[in-house]
């Protein structure tokens, strides 16, 4: 499993759904994330813009992590996903190689954009990315691996979340 990761925003909101982390793996993974010392992979901003990825979180997760408990270790963890991890980034062009081998193979599946921009930048940097979304990315992880292979990216997988936290 690669030092830098993906993170999609639905793995941290299943960090507050207890019939999805019922086990508390998404509570180990985050752990097993801080403590590692993961690097977090990003989009990188295009001129005055945030990054998507920074803004998905910021527009899903707002809600939760007002509701959160300051004091408590998931708070730290996600924090340090957040906030602290050292952040690795890159341009992201939908219509290049890379995006014209990606983009047909999760328009096929219906997608959304902001999906397709997660698994361009785990591909681009040749990174592991979580992910309990499985329509779109997971279960077509044979085809996306594919893909990054042909631009070189030879460790880049597509993990659920339990595998991952199992992985780490």
């Amino acid at each position: 499993m690669t030092e830098a990761m993906v993170v999609d925003t639905n793995v941290l909101e299943h960090v507050f759904n207890r019939d999805v982390n019922a086990d508390g793996h998404l509570d180990r993974l985050l752990r097993k994330f801080s403590e590692q010392k993961r690097k977090l992979c990003l989009d990188r901003p295009a001129a005055s813009r945030r990054s998507r990825i920074i803004e998905e979180y910021n527009n899903r997760l707002q809600f939760h992590l007002r509701a959160m408990d300051e004091s408590g270790q998931v708070t730290y963890w996600l924090r340090y996903l957040l906030v602290v991890a050292e952040r690795v980034d890159t341009p992201v062009d939908l219509s290049d190689r890379l995006g014209g081998l990606v983009v047909p193979q999760m328009d096929a599946v219906g997608a959304e954009r902001s999906d397709q921009v997660f698994v361009y930048v785990a591909c681009a940097l040749n990174s592991t990315m979580i992910s309990n979304n499985a329509l779109h990315v997971t279960d077509i992880r044979t085809g996306l691996r594919r893909a990054a292979r042909k631009v070189h990216s030879r460790d880049t997988d597509f993990l659920t979340s339990q595998q991952a936290e199992a992985g780490m």
